[in-house]
């Protein structure tokens, strides 16, 4: 168990005249603005301030260590489910969840038409969870992804942030509530910005070797992991990280002052990671993503390649990965 402010935890609880000073999870609603009406948790554990996002399948919105934010908020803010297109829809945050049935570029196929990155960050989930223990903050919720006669996929997830660890513990299992055969994809989009990211921010990679997704990121493969100082204009750039496989990994953001987080994962549930930045003046992005399969170029791709795993009726699958703050010396 860690610590609270240089004490035990049992130490600080017995300090304060509320465990509320220490650890707290706070429901709210939005009163004005493009996402008026939206449902907001927010987790208060030791040096760490976790946003949920309830109405966008429980992902993780601002999160701050020591009051420094940590995640990259796009100018789009959440807006209230419905909004037309990705792009005018993406708020970022540090996880926005990419699913359940595919990832990557609008496609078509069987399972109808899914637009860019899935349809998961539009849906609402149902809390049924939400209390400090003994040693942590935790919160649970159930994301259904369904259409009359077609794919019944629920997903079971739960964010656990343990009192003064500087740790974000994400799990989720997807059980296949329908009667024939699916195939998921899912990708978590792990989204870092400025102070973390800014020019000389270095990302270690756990990958075998690194790939560029097009002529704009091969532009920059010699330097993918050192971040650019910014410019008025940057290009988008996508790599694709070959990990290995079936192992526990982990990729580490480290800004120059010292601080950075890391992010582990299972490659044998999550085989395939992508890298994605972009270094305007107006606005600086990195991002991390692990992902069920190792291909960002869409479904069809990934069933092309045979990277889609079958999930049988009543099955399921344990995803997730773990976020640390770390704090090192510059």
């Amino acid at each position: 168990m860690g610590e609270l402010y240089g004490r035990s935890i049992d130490d600080a609880r017995r300090r304060v005249g509320s465990p509320a000073a220490l650890a707290a999870v706070e429901a709210s609603v939005r009163s004005d603005g493009p996402d008026a009406g939206t449902r907001r948790l927010r987790i208060v554990a030791g040096d760490l301030d976790v946003e949920l996002l309830p109405d966008r399948g429980l992902d993780l919105g601002q999160v701050r260590h020591r009051g420094v934010p940590l995640a990259w908020v796009s100018p789009t803010g959440w807006p209230r489910p419905g909004a037309t297109g990705f792009g005018a829809a993406f708020g970022g945050g540090l996880v926005t969840t990419c699913g359940l049935l595919s990832f990557g570029p609008p496609s078509v196929d069987a399972e109808g038409e899914h637009p860019q990155h899935g349809r998961y960050s539009g849906l609402s989930a149902s809390v049924i969870r939400s209390e400090v223990t003994a040693d942590a903050v935790v919160v649970e919720a159930v994301v259904v992804e369904a259409t009359v006669l077609g794919a019944h996929l629920e997903l079971r997830r739960s964010v656990r942030v343990p009192l003064g660890d500087g740790r974000i513990e994400l799990r989720d299992e997807i059980v296949n509530r329908g009667s024939r055969e699916v195939e998921p994809m899912v990708l978590y989009h792990v989204n870092l910005g400025w102070p973390l990211v800014d020019a000389g921010t270095i990302l270690r990679s756990p990958a075998d070797r690194v790939l560029a997704r097009d002529a704009a990121a091969e532009a920059g493969l010699s330097s993918w992991a050192e971040f650019p100082e910014p410019s008025l204009h940057y290009p988008e750039q996508v790599f694709s990280h070959e990990l290995p496989a079936d192992r526990r990994v982990g990729a580490e953001v480290i800004s120059p002052s010292g601080l950075g987080i890391r992010i582990s994962f299972d490659t044998a549930r999550l085989p395939g990671m992508f890298q994605w930045r972009v270094a305007q003046d107006d606005g600086v992005v990195l991002g991390v993503e692990p992902a069920t399969a190792a291909t960002i170029l869409g479904r069809g791709e990934a069933r092309a390649r045979g990277l889609l795993r079958p999930l049988a009726p009543g099955a399921s699958w344990e995803l997730g990965l773990d976020i640390d703050v770390i704090e090192m010396r510059p």
